[in-house]
């Protein structure tokens, strides 16, 4: 019996493999977002700032964004450590799931279009701009399904299953990558949550307001993404 174990092992191990190098690569890793986003008509990509933490804002901002929003999700970049690599989904104010991500690696590298960019996923609060199921570049002819577009070419996007062994870590050209069963929930619900009159919440997480102190509300997703570093 053992004699035959080996080889049946390697024959699956290289069967993986196959399959693996089959699966089309991630459109992050062969164009940087800038390309993406140019390639779609989609706004610039913003860099990373310095943001406030959801009990920042409610101390200092007198809100309570769990009431404010259908769906929440807080993904930690940071590389290691509690909670890092995750995205916290709150469902009208419950947090709901808990999932590994990968977030930007964080360094200089050349794209497989030759283009040198920083791969990272910038920090900030967003709301989603754009939502392509099937999302899909000519230049490449290579899919980003299920893409929830919320800054420049950045987008939450599922991965292929060749990679999932690679989510808990920094990981893509700067995107936020999910199993696809994941990215395929995240993506329905703010369709079906859609949009509505929300507040408006600057990238490093202020609350607008008018000359009065009220807070300025505009019709927009229902939906708020947070991309935090600690």
């Amino acid at each position: 019996m053992k004699k035959y174990l080996l080889p049946l092992l390697l024959l699956l191990s290289l069967n993986a493999q196959a399959q693996e190098s089959l699966e089309p690569q991630p459109l992050d890793d062969l164009m940087s977002p800038d390309e993406i986003a140019e390639e779609s008509g989609f706004p610039r990509t913003e860099i990373p700032i310095v943001v406030k933490s959801i009990d920042d804002i409610a101390r200092t901002e007198s809100m309570d964004i769990f009431r404010e929003f259908r769906v929440i999700l807080i993904i930690n970049k940071k590389a290691a450590g509690v909670g890092a690599q995750r995205m916290r989904v709150y469902l009208n104010g419950f947090l709901t799931y808990d999932w590994l991500v990968s977030t930007g690696r964080e360094r200089w590298e050349t794209a497989k279009s030759g283009r040198t960019y920083f791969s990272v996923t910038p920090t900030g609060y967003f709301y989603p701009y754009m939502l392509n199921k099937d999302h899909y570049s000519e230049t490449w002819k290579t899919p980003m399904p299920y893409a929830v577009f919320f800054n420049g070419g950045i987008a939450v996007h599922a991965t292929t299953p060749g990679l999932y062994k690679q989510l808990g870590s920094r990981a893509s050209g700067g995107c936020v990558r999910l199993q696809h069963e994941n990215a395929a929930f995240i993506f329905n619900r703010i369709q079906t949550e859609g949009r509505g009159l929300v507040p408006v919440i600057n990238r490093n997480g202020t609350v607008s307001r008018d000359r009065r102190g009220n807070v300025i509300r505009r019709v927009n997703y229902r939906t708020l993404i947070i991309v935090e570093d600690r």
